[in-house]
């Protein structure tokens, strides 16, 4: 969890984040005094629907404000439910003909403020007032729970979402008031997460931490303590352990949903402030590989941000039965619930399902997997023809063996050196790019005493195990040898490898990398190694003293202001002496250290 935010205070920030919502967002309203988000084109013929409860879950629920939503949506401060007054303006502000239904969390404060709200209302004459209160945790055991109900978890917006659109579809209030109660008992959630949130200026929140290598199952949306803490297990069983509470039936306590086989069920994957989208795409994989394999293959999935928890780092599944729902009422069948939840609408925040359904009849019957197309693996054809250049084997093979298992062992180093200037990927990279080369060795590569060959060939492993800049960087200074050795093989072929040849070549290709990159020695990268050691070899013939030359450049990287790659953006600390060498360029100084240590002796 972290306890660092831009604004320090929550007292104001509630008031600054609602302003700064309705500014982007030109169909919406807002009482600044009252904190009262509310339609600017408001119909008044048509059912209203008002949410609201604290802040700190957003989107939820101001941010489902609009045409085919909600109405209006009343914000407490952070964790705390908005007064009656305030739920009283949202009701004059989008009064309707038909009525007003407010949506409301199962938690003690809504239940009171609003409920008080629909007493005054009802009291100034509003005939038609109305609380759905939405429970749909199913983490608090029945008999814990008992004179509360359910608590409120992010099932409320798919409730408040097909209600909104029943509402801009002309349904009555009875047909939605019967219908919201119907789709909250019949919506199940489960709530993990890693740890607890920070409210700004709120003293005490910093030490309040799940334990590490912990997590908490069953917490609610205001930080409260979860139901189970439990050692954190691995992705596979976490999820195993939130299906079984939201899907079996012989729980007592907590099987308040009832699902059956073929049952219609929507999917709501919902990121409770802090996990990353990355993240969130792998659990909705792993969620749905579950399912399935219990025979459950949800007609909708929706995943993204909808009920948080401020910056908790934490998900909550939900599934609605949409079988169960309309069994219960004889005016919407599951292609009606479906068609009012992807319905369109101009709310901030829901996804625009509107722009996916329906499908296209050649999209209609497809299955999950039938979205993942794999391109026929291409059978792997070495190039034999052409110039060759025949040496012993045995050096080079071994120069490379040591090379790779140095740059192996420096992937440590190299990781931490990353961190501080970089983006901490270059140890990881530049391990892959070894474990290629080895694993190429023990499948013969040099083997034959082709250097073509071998250079040919080690441009391709080297693109194919290493990724980003680096990756790249050795790929074309290896493709750029490959081709300098095939034009002075075939203006030669009986020429002599010598040091000196071996530093033409190695000079042609450090022209063909240049043409690539506009990285220069200076400029803090790897070309501050590479450059060296090419020039040097190219002008001398002398290996180990282009060994030596190339480890000073790179170790001078430490004095050097970052010029290129993503240093340059961070900026370095080497005006005061305190930065690390660029792990590219000591990476390429292992490989040299290699060559010197084979071919010299040294």
């Amino acid at each position: 969890m972290t306890d660092r935010h831009i604004f320090p205070d929550h007292t104001t920030l509630v008031f600054r984040s609602l302003r700064g919502l309705v500014a982007s967002n030109p169909y919406l309203n807002l009482i600044p005094s009252l904190k009262v988000v509310y339609r600017a084109d408001h119909d008044t013929s048509k059912v209203s629907l008002i949410c609201g409860g604290g802040s700190g879950h957003e989107p939820g629920t101001v941010g489902f404000v609009g045409k085919g939503l909600l109405n209006a949506s009343v914000a407490g401060d952070v964790f705390a439910s908005p007064s009656a007054r305030q739920v009283n303006a949202a009701i004059k502000m989008v009064g309707s003909e038909k009525g007003v239904i407010l949506v409301i969390t199962n938690y003690t404060g809504d239940n009171l403020h609003f409920g008080l709200a629909r007493l005054m209302a009802q009291s100034a004459g509003v005939k038609n007032v109305e609380l759905v209160v939405v429970g749909d945790d199913v983490s608090v055991p029945r008999s814990r729970g008992k004179y509360l109900g359910r608590r409120c978890l992010a099932g409320i917006t798919l409730v408040c979402k097909i209600m909104g659109a029943g509402s801009e579809a002309n349904m009555e209030f009875d047909q939605l008031v019967s219908l919201g109660r119907s789709l909250s008992s019949n919506t199940a959630s489960i709530a993990v997460a890693l740890d607890h949130c920070h409210v700004p200026g709120r003293s005490g929140d910093g030490e309040w931490h799940i334990e590490e290598g912990r997590c908490e199952i069953g917490l609610g949306l205001h930080n409260e303590t979860g139901v189970f803490n439990i050692a954190q297990p691995g992705p596979e069983e976490l999820i195993t352990k939130l299906l079984d509470l939201l899907l079996k039936q012989d729980d007592p306590e907590r099987s308040f949903v009832k699902f059956k086989d073929d049952d219609e069920l929507v999917l709501l994957v919902n990121n409770m402030g802090g996990m990353s989208e990355l993240e969130m795409g792998a659990v909705v994989d792993e969620v749905l590989v579950q399912l399935e394999s219990r025979n459950i293959n949800p007609v909708r999935i929706l995943q993204g941000p909808f009920m948080g928890a401020m910056n908790m780092p934490g998900i909550s599944l939900s599934l609605l039965n949409l079988t169960n729902v309309s069994e219960e009422h004889s005016f919407v069948s599951t292609l009606k619930l479906l068609e009012l939840l992807d319905a369109p609408h101009n709310s901030p925040a829901w996804p625009a399902t509107s722009q996916r359904y329906p499908l296209p009849e050649q999209l209609k019957n497809r299955k999950r997997e039938d979205a993942f197309t794999e391109v026929e693996e291409e059978k792997e054809e070495v190039y034999t023809g052409g110039a060759k250049l025949v040496v012993d084997p045995k050096p080079i093979r071994e120069a490379m063996k040591i090379a790779a298992e140095n740059v192996l062992a420096l992937e440590p180093q190299l990781t931490k050196w990353d961190t501080i200037v970089g983006d901490g990927d270059c140890g990881e990279t530049c391990a892959l790019g070894a474990k290629g080369v080895l694993s190429a060795l023990e499948n013969g590569l040099g083997a034959d005493g082709d250097l073509v060959q071998l250079f040919r060939i080690l441009t391709q492993v080297i693109d194919d195990s290493m990724g980003g800049t680096l990756g790249a960087i050795f790929s074309i200074f290896l493709a750029g040898l490959t081709t300098a050795l095939i034009k002075a093989v075939e203006a030669n072929p009986e020429l002599e490898v010598t040091p000196l040849f071996f530093g033409e070549i190695t000079k042609e290709a450090l022209d063909t990398l240049q043409q690539r990159t506009a990285a220069r020695v200076g400029h803090r990268t790897v070309m501050d190694a590479l450059i060296p050691f090419a020039e040097t070899l190219a002008q001398s013939g002398e290996l180990q003293k282009s060994v030596e030359d190339s480890t000073k450049g790179g170790e001078g990287t430490v004095k050097l202001e970052a010029k290129m790659g993503r240093a340059a953006y961070a900026g370095t600390g080497a005006e005061r002496g305190d930065m690390p060498p660029d792990p590219g360029a000591m990476a390429f100084v292992e490989v040299v250290k290699a060559l010197g240590k084979v071919f010299s002796g040294q």
